[in-house]
């Protein structure tokens, strides 16, 4: 399948996902991710590209600098453009794609005629671009916020296209990376949560997965560790209806405790397949 790979390349790969299950925080793995991806395809710069909806979260790390100061200056404009982006438009039709070239979704003239080449892609010398994606169904991603609009590296060049080999490995790499990723994502997810509040967009997220408003804040509240006495003082409602909101979480749900509420609600934040 990996007929381009060569045995350098397979070693580098296996360099980066010791370095992914090291690293003490999800930047770290997305950084050693792309130094990888960039030591094994020749680019002018690489990032790691995120908008997750469920905490309001968009994250963008560049391997230059001066990229990355730009991208957070330009973020609004980044999160205006992205779904037209014609990477993520051939992957709402095409979710198990992993590995993607601009060049073979997009009409090039046209594309650099574009507004999100005008206001984006130019500006950092970016003609061809290669993305190598991890996993994520688009179209949960639109109707329901609890998985990222977007998540992947991008690989960038001004001058020549990407090539079949550069693919080739770039697959490679993701097909050994995405595991890891995943695992690193959870136990950012789970550090988030921990410190999450209750915010309109994180209920709304969670009345996405079939909730009732007033279920959600429940959900929300046992997803923190507080014993029904507790939610009900919070909530202002009785420990007993508690525990009748609870039970009917767990029937929309399709669980059984606690320990599967926060399974169900962490594999849906992180399970991109």
């Amino acid at each position: 399948m990996f007929r381009q790979v060569s045995d350098a390349d397979y070693s580098r790969i296996v360099e980066c996902i010791v370095a992914m299950g090291r690293a003490k925080s999800l930047e770290d793995a997305a950084h050693a991710l792309i130094d990888a991806a960039m030591d094994l395809v020749a680019c002018d710069h690489g990032g790691y590209a995120e908008i997750d909806l469920h905490f309001g979260r968009t994250k963008h790390f560049a391997s230059e600098p001066e990229v990355e100061e730009w991208v957070e200056r330009r973020a609004s404009t980044w999160r205006h453009f992205m779904p037209n982006h014609p990477v993520l438009k051939f992957r709402n039709d095409n979710p198990h794609s992993s590995v993607v070239r601009l060049s073979d979704v997009a009409d090039m003239s046209d594309f650099y005629q574009s507004g999100i080449y005008a206001e984006l892609f130019r500006e950092v010398e970016t003609n061809h671009q290669l993305v190598m994606h991890l996993g994520f169904d688009p179209k949960e991603g639109f109707s329901t916020g609890a998985l990222p609009l977007t998540l992947g590296v991008p690989l960038n060049r001004k001058g020549r296209d990407f090539t079949s080999r550069d693919m080739d490995v770039l697959s490679m790499l993701q097909t050994a990376a995405r595991p890891a990723l995943r695992r690193k994502r959870a136990e950012h997810q789970l550090r988030l949560l921990d410190a999450a509040v209750l915010t309109p967009d994180l209920k709304r997220s969670l009345m996405g997965l079939g909730l009732s408003g007033r279920l959600a804040e429940v959900a929300f509240w046992m997803l923190k560790g507080k014993s029904n006495p507790d939610v009900g003082e919070i909530l202002d409602i009785g420990a007993q209806t508690v525990r009748q909101h609870s039970i009917a979480i767990y029937r929309t749900l399709g669980i059984t405790g606690r320990l599967s509420l926060q399974r169900k609600v962490i594999r849906t934040i992180t399970d991109f397949n």
